[in-house]
């Protein structure tokens, strides 16, 4: 049974990774479930019993491009317990997020759903369910645990979600799908700034957190 759900594993990504190349180079439209048995040498058979569709099989690739960033999404706020291990949490939430988005194959994967949308919507809503609002859910959830901690305090999770990650996501359009290629992620020194002025937006002002160290550490100076 082991052996026979190894096979299979390899098989898909066999096939994700030939899918991959093909929208790439070609683009999804112009991408034919044929070329994609082709070229990752499997019958359309074993193809179609794998992903029955081109736009499962997209969002298989889109999904196992981000998938290490959920995993790390998934684990941070265990650590969350005052508000440095928070901003340890986000900071590293913001580097992972932006490693897996400012990834060549990840940037020129979003070009080709970018420039199909408009003629094949279903892709971009899936390009959309697949990584944006995945990541926005796992850090609204690491919020929401801080929250209850009673680190932070704010009245909706997802738009204290998207005030954090919009900042960072201009990188990935900016560098990444309006640069030059290879796009590089921002300084640490960057990405720990605007973690910064998130938390001072959210800590509780009876916290004993970063914003009032901070002021005592002018009062000091």
């Amino acid at each position: 049974m082991a052996t026979r759900e190894a096979r299979k594993s390899a098989k898909s990504r066999q096939i994700t990774e030939a899918a991959q190349r093909l929208f790439l180079d070609h683009g999804v439209a112009a991408t034919s479930m044929d070329a994609i048995a082709t070229t990752a040498g499997v019958s359309k058979r074993t193809l179609y019993a794998h992903y029955p569709s081109k736009e499962q099989l997209l969002q298989s690739v889109l999904e196992g491009l981000i998938a290490k960033t959920l995993d790390r999404l998934a684990l941070v706020d265990e650590h969350a317990s005052d508000l440095p291990s928070l901003r340890r949490a986000l900071v590293a939430v913001a580097e992972q997020v932006l490693v897996t988005l400012l990834d060549r194959d990840y940037i020129g994967l979003a070009r080709v759903v970018i420039a199909e949308a408009a003629r094949l919507p279903e892709l971009g809503a899936t390009f959309r369910r697949t990584i944006p609002e995945r990541v926005i859910a796992g850090v609204a959830d690491l919020l929401r645990h801080a929250k209850n901690r009673g680190l932070v305090s704010f009245s909706d999770d997802e738009a204290a979600a998207r005030l954090l990650m919009g900042p960072i996501l201009t990188y990935v359009l900016m560098d990444g799908l309006l640069g030059q290629d290879p796009a590089r992620p921002p300084r640490r020194e960057r990405i720990e700034a605007i973690v910064d002025l998130f938390i001072l937006a959210i800590e509780k002002p009876q916290s004993t957190g970063l914003s009032k160290r901070r002021r005592q550490k002018g009062d000091n100076q």
